[in-house]
């Protein structure tokens, strides 16, 4: 069945009113029209199911009746993600995968070797499509609570926005001035954590001064092995790990 994203201001008793790009797909991408069913997500858990009864161009809008709806719980594990600005395709890449995976909070980072010069409405227009992408994955994997993408934020601030239990900064191996402990090994320690962050570095990587304010605020350094990853695949090869040693505690 369809999957479409409705805000809750959009849901009223047993109607939901399905408007602007969600119609345009619903009406003109997949050519769905009164009579078929489809899957509803609000976003903050609320799955519904729903059939639609009027899709019409004046006024441009669908409407569709809930038939049945569940509002899921919220996970036990809250994990944001720390990442220093990468060039365009790789940051739309680890947002999406990021999503699909399950990641709670996307903090996209300034740092000293962050390469896109985003600031004013290039900053703004940027974080608007990172949260169309969220969107977007959200669907496709089904998952009822959309993550948070944060604005852009300078990477020593970055480390205050959200609460953490364990903070682990990933650190490449060519970095001399560090001694990273296996990720497994901390995860296998601290199955207590629920509010994790992850902090992955840009292109270029974090500068020792950044490492080292990730460490006076709390972070432990940690390993991926002895590759040098890209920092997409640094980003969805450490979420991975994460969820699969931690989820398997609840």
């Amino acid at each position: 069945m369809r999957c479409f994203y409705v805000p809750k201001e959009q849901i009223s008793g047993k109607q939901i009113n399905i408007l602007g790009s969600e119609l345009h797909h619903l009406m003109d991408v997949v050519r769905l029209r009164e009579g078929n069913e489809i899957t509803v997500l609000d976003g903050e858990g609320g799955v519904y199911e729903v059939l639609l009864t009027s899709v019409s161009i004046r006024p441009p809008m669908a409407i569709g009746e809930i038939r049945s709806w569940k509002q899921v719980d919220l996970s036990p594990i809250e994990v944001t993600l720390i990442q220093g600005i990468s060039k365009s395709d790789s940051m739309d890449m680890i947002v999406q995968k990021a999503t699909e995976l399950g990641v709670y909070r996307i903090i996209p980072a300034l740092c000293q070797h962050t390469v896109p010069n985003l600031f004013g409405d290039k900053a703004q227009k940027r974080v608007t499509r990172w949260r169309q992408i969220a969107i977007e994955a959200s669907k496709q994997s089904r998952r009822p609570f959309f993550p948070k993408i944060h604005d852009i934020t300078k990477f020593n601030e970055s480390l205050n926005v959200s609460q953490a239990d364990l903070k682990l900064i990933f650190t490449a191996p060519s970095m001399d001035s560090v001694h990273p402990q296996k990720l497994k090994d901390i995860l296998r320690q601290r199955t207590d954590a629920k509010k994790i962050q992850i902090i992955i570095g840009p292109e270029g990587d974090f500068t020792e001064d950044e490492i080292q304010d990730a460490l006076s605020a709390g972070a432990i350094s940690v390993s991926l092995g002895s590759n040098t990853l890209r920092t997409e695949t640094a980003a969805i090869a450490g979420l991975a790990i994460v969820f699969y040693e931690l989820f398997d505690c609840y």
